[in-house]
């Protein structure tokens, strides 16, 4: 088994959707999905053309810079969306999540689950609390992978100003959960460039071991 990923940068932040795929199967996913519709649109219809099947929209948090395409996604495709049961209540009033001259969504799907069995596809979820209370990173062991959100950057950290923050919460979701796996791991954070587990343990000024 080979996991895949296509990241780019979509909406006005900037955030990195990244398409995760086994390509021994084909099951995907596509993580924060948060802007610029047809554009993320035209990377799943490419991709599907060489046999990746989607299977859900995954969420790291609710915040709007990184739900904008949901509505979108899920009409095209009528994948299900999944996000943790602790930003729900962010989910159904994302208007207030981040300043107001990001454009609210209007259009997402009421419904949102548990992550279920993604066709084989090793993705599993860490719940890492402190940039929202429901953030989570999706972690690819065999593939060596983290999708981190907005917990981890490159050198830096999420914020914790917005409502729902906890620095200290945050502090202990890097330590604990993130700072454990294996240095090697690469790290597709929600914004700005990739890194490995070892290199923030070693060099994140704002998180020490």
């Amino acid at each position: 088994m080979a996991v895949q990923v296509r990241a780019f940068p979509v909406g006005p932040l900037q955030v990195n959707c990244c398409v995760v795929w086994d390509d021994s199967t084909g099951a995907g996913v596509v993580i924060d999905p948060g802007g610029d519709a047809e554009l993320v649109l035209e990377a799943l219809e490419a991709l599907s053309a060489t046999g990746m099947t989607l299977r859900a929209v995954l969420l790291t948090h609710a915040h709007v810079d990184h739900i904008g395409a949901v509505g979108a996604v899920c009409r095209r495709t009528g994948v299900p969306v999944y996000l943790h049961a602790a930003d729900r209540e962010l989910y159904r009033h994302r208007d207030n999540a981040i300043p107001p001259w990001i454009p609210a969504v209007v259009d997402l799907p009421d419904a949102v689950h548990d992550l279920p069995d993604l066709g084989g596809l090793d993705l599993r979820v860490l719940h890492t609390p402190g940039h929202t209370p429901g953030c989570v990173c999706f972690h690819c062991p065999s593939g060596a992978l983290l999708f981190s959100g907005d917990t981890l950057f490159r050198r830096s950290v999420g914020r914790t100003d917005l409502p729902g923050g906890s620095s200290a919460d945050l502090r202990h979701s890097i330590r604990a959960v993130l700072y454990t796996l294996p240095a090697e791991t690469a790290v597709y954070p929600g914004h700005g460039d990739a890194t490995q587990i070892g290199e923030e343990v070693a060099d994140n000024p704002y998180v020490r071991p």
